[in-house]
């Protein structure tokens, strides 16, 4: 008997790319109608996600073998294009306590990032001027939108740690999606600590991408009741 995760992993081998939730449980329904409940499909998106630090402890047991994009869509995870699993928590390591400390530290860290560069876009580019944080698309949402000095949109994408692949098309996205609302190609920058190669011959063929590399400064103060 075909299990559910089975079934959705032959899916996503079959798909050769990414889907969304909603392709990943109709291509299953429709290979296995009516055994299994949208709920149950669901469910086992959130479970076998290798990007997912908290599936490994609410589902400790399923296997993970998803890799969930910023868009929300799914791929077949390879370590090769995605990275060294380093969701996991480690051999020792309380799970629950990992997991969201994992969570809540990349959540703070582009948190700051962000607030850095709102308040210092001069430093990326003389001239650019902040327009909206956490820009709402039809094809996502951008982290900071600004514009240059001669209005031309300019996106800007965070990634706490290193960016992988999924960057890039993440930014191509929004780059196509805003050039067709504003009638001018916008350009667009990804800001992350560090890139790979293939992220960084990716970029080259996006006119107007610019990839920067942050480094962060520490500074510490005295924390006593």
């Amino acid at each position: 008997m075909v299990t559910t995760a089975k079934a959705i992993q032959d899916v996503m081998e079959q798909a050769k790319g990414s889907l969304t939730s909603d392709e990943i449980k109709k291509a299953v329904q429709n290979r296995y109608p009516g055994q299994w409940k949208p709920a149950t499909l669901q469910a086992h998106l959130y479970a076998c996600v290798v990007n997912n630090p908290k599936a490994y402890v609410h589902h400790p047991y399923a296997s993970k073998f998803l890799y969930k994009n910023s868009d929300d869509s799914f791929e077949l995870y390879s370590e090769e294009k995605h990275g060294p699993n380093e969701w996991a928590p480690a051999e020792g390591e309380d799970g629950e306590d990992a997991a969201e400390e994992l969570v809540e530290a990349t959540i703070s860290l582009e948190r700051d990032i962000e607030d850095h560069l709102i308040n210092n876009l001069e430093v990326i580019e003389p001239g650019l001027k902040f327009v909206k944080r956490q820009y709402h698309t039809d094809v996502g949402r951008i982290d900071i939108l600004a514009k240059d000095a001669n209005e031309t949109p300019v996106v800007i994408e965070v990634k706490a740690g290193e960016a992988k692949d999924s960057a890039i098309g993440q930014i191509a996205r929004y780059i196509g999606w805003l050039s067709q609302q504003e009638g001018k190609t916008p350009r667009g920058f990804i800001i992350a600590s560090s890139f790979p190669e293939g992220v960084r011959y990716a970029a080259t063929i996006i006119e107007g991408v610019r990839l920067l590399s942050y480094r962060v400064n520490f500074t510490f103060e005295e924390a006593n009741i």
